[in-house]
């Protein structure tokens, strides 16, 4: 097995740097790699980052969101974690490597953490778990002749800070019987030796995996040059991150000094498809003629600020401000 260090903590070169040596560096064996992050969020390839994300904070805290190839949940990584590669040549003509196998991959963690006496076990499809709180989260995919499955391990992270940045499911929370994302998650760290950080943790866990004398693999700067267009062509990318949103529909309510404001709004790929107003509201003006001009915009808080300073710099609506009318349609997202 290669192993490839890194350095970096950027998540979108990881992304690019995984989709590079899939598609155009030809790996004739499997490569392993270990990564961390600055604060982020990490979406799934197909969920909708207006229910997964609580924007708002995120924004607050200057929180990096990305989205990853792969399927799976939305996570929060961060310096006190780890993240984990793996890219694996696939078989031809082996019908058993078309459909998606966590449990070759997962395996190797759970029995290289157990080596270290971490507890860990597999908790579902695509969880580890330690005494039944979660501590790893996997996803895989397929790129051309290669899967892709990479994990994150939670050694020291801030489960506070990713509380408050992810709006889980309700359907995960009321099916497990929990309040919230941090009753259900736990740090590797509480069940190691005194005095280990997350750099020691990496390194022996890297042993266990490789061994003594790891098989390294080297980038060239052509390599770098190449995992650079990727990011920022496509994982920076705001078609990616919010384009690639399923569509959806909304409708948020406020009573206001001027009376009862709803907003009736449609979204498809991150832009706004139509918004209607409803209300007991009073105003001057033809609200269907700022309706129409929405049609278009990015559904994006800011966007939508900048539309009304530019095209309508009076408030619409009688004691209703248009701040007001912003802060009703991004209401709770």
């Amino acid at each position: 097995m290669l192993y490839l260090p890194t350095d970096s903590l950027d998540p979108n070169y990881y992304f690019a740097l995984e989709e590079y040596l899939m598609t155009q560096k030809a790996l004739k064996e499997e490569l392993f790699m270990i990564w961390q992050t600055d604060f982020t969020v990490m979406l799934g390839n197909y969920q909708n980052a207006y229910v997964e994300l609580n924007l708002p904070e995120l924004e607050k805290d200057h929180v990096t969101i990305t989205r990853r190839n792969t399927g799976g949940g939305t996570i929060f990584t961060d310096q006190g974690g780890w993240q984990y590669s793996f890219i694996s040549p696939r078989p031809q003509g082996d019908k058993r490597h078309e459909d998606i196998d966590f449990q070759r991959f997962m395996q190797s963690i759970i029995h290289s953490l157990n080596n270290l006496a971490i507890p860990a076990e597999m908790n579902s499809r695509n969880d580890l778990a330690i005494h039944g709180k979660k501590i790893s989260g996997n996803a895989q995919c397929f790129k051309g002749d290669y899967t892709l499955h990479h994990g994150s391990l939670l050694f020291d992270s801030n489960l506070s800070a990713m509380a408050r940045y992810l709006n889980p499911a309700k359907h995960k929370l009321i099916s497990k019987g929990i309040k919230s994302v941090k009753d259900r998650t736990t740090n590797i760290k509480n069940y190691c030796p005194d005095g280990w950080d997350a750099k020691t943790f990496k390194d022996a866990l890297v042993k266990e995996i490789l061994g003594d004398q790891p098989n390294y693999f080297q980038l060239s700067e052509e390599d770098e040059q190449a995992i650079q267009k990727i990011k920022q062509e496509k994982f920076e990318s705001w078609d990616w991150v919010f384009g690639r949103n399923p569509q959806f529909s909304l409708v948020n309510e406020a009573v206001l000094a001027g009376g009862l404001l709803k907003l009736h709004c449609q979204v498809e790929k991150g832009v706004i498809q139509s918004l209607l107003f409803e209300g007991d509201f009073f105003s001057a003006h033809d609200l269907s003629e700022v309706e129409e001009s929405l049609k278009g915009i990015s559904f994006n808080k800011k966007a939508v600020q900048d539309h009304f300073e530019k095209h309508y710099p009076q408030d619409l609506i009688h004691n209703i401000s248009n701040q007001e009318i912003v802060d009703t349609l991004f209401k709770d997202l």
